[in-house]
């Protein structure tokens, strides 16, 4: 790449949250990005290549996709899903996606994982060792791991807290509670700060880090938008709701049933307890400007009245 030239960025997953919002981030830059989806024809498919994303048809297990699609990139971002009926398949497919990179000629990968993998890297906090929540996280330092591993000249990783997009439509599918009775039982105190993030700001944190990658070099970053205790953020989805939402604080007996059956959202709630002491919210300021959650919702208006009509 020349000093003229702007970077090319391959986006793993394009059509989803953060690599959708980080794709037109980079193309407002004018950086070219690359990226496969499964169906070329699809409307979100058809909305990337209307912004000039690259696309070539393919998924994150087909080799020779992803060696075409990454063909002159100088970047990538990594952001893969779980798979919970085989927890080492993250894991894999960084490693293969990590050696095509490498082999393209990316120099620089910015990885989005999870916030909790923190809790792994000092075995302090309360995830039950065995529980499904400690095998998650694991798939996620795996791909950590395959970066770091990777033998590129930068990379950084930035764990993001609670998406604030888990309350709205599709992703409420995995916290139905407050839109379908109106509450949420949580393993969460009242007095503890829950860390939220917005994926559009996750997106502009990888601009950052694409862009000065000296300054993150080896960085892992605790991502969060805002920090409201669980009743501020309900009270304020209420109100653009247009319907009361109240927490219901577990007992510790209570979590302490759950967690015997290894319930990974029990156990990522009493993880989220600690979470704050992860996140600097003047480092994230200093990079970018984070969304509040009031802002979010306002933004998302539309997704809010679909959710909760």
């Amino acid at each position: 790449m020349s000093a003229s030239t702007n970077p090319t960025v391959f986006v793993c997953g394009a059509t989803g949250s953060q690599g959708g919002a980080l794709a037109r981030q980079l193309r407002e830059l004018d950086w070219a990005v690359h990226a496969t989806v499964r169906n070329l024809t699809s409307p979100v498919a058809q909305s990337l290549k209307a912004a000039g994303v690259h696309l070539t048809q393919g998924d994150w297990d087909d080799s020779a996709a992803l060696a075409s699609a990454m063909a002159g990139c100088d970047k990538l971002f990594l952001c893969l899903l779980p798979d919970f009926s085989d927890m080492n398949r993250e894991r894999q497919q960084a490693e293969g996606i990590v050696k095509i990179a490498k082999a393209a000629g990316v120099n620089q990968v910015v990885a989005s994982t999870s916030l909790g993998v923190f809790t792994l890297d000092e075995a302090k906090e309360q995830v039950a060792p065995d529980s499904f929540m400690a095998q998650h996280l694991a798939g996620k330092k795996g791909v950590e791991e395959a970066v770091r591993n990777g033998g590129f000249d930068h990379w950084t990783f930035l764990r993001p807290a609670f998406f604030m997009a888990n309350f709205l439509e599709p992703k409420v599918a995995r916290y139905p509670e407050p839109r379908d009775t109106g509450t949420w039982t949580t393993a969460m105190t009242p007095e503890a700060p829950l860390a939220l993030i917005d994926h559009a700001d996750i997106a502009a944190f990888a601009v950052a880090a694409f862009r000065h990658p000296a300054r993150f070099h080896d960085r892992a970053v605790g991502l969060a938008s805002e920090m409201l205790t669980v009743q501020e953020t309900l009270t304020l989805l209420g109100r653009a709701a247009g319907r009361p939402l109240r927490a219901v604080f577990m007992t510790d007996e209570e979590i302490a049933e759950k967690q015997k059956n290894s319930n990974v959202f029990t156990n990522s709630q009493v993880s989220m307890r600690y979470m704050s002491k992860y996140i600097d919210m003047d480092e994230i300021t200093s990079a970018i400007r984070p969304t509040p959650f009031r802002d979010f919702l306002e933004r998302e208006k539309e997704g809010v009245k679909k959710t909760y009509p």
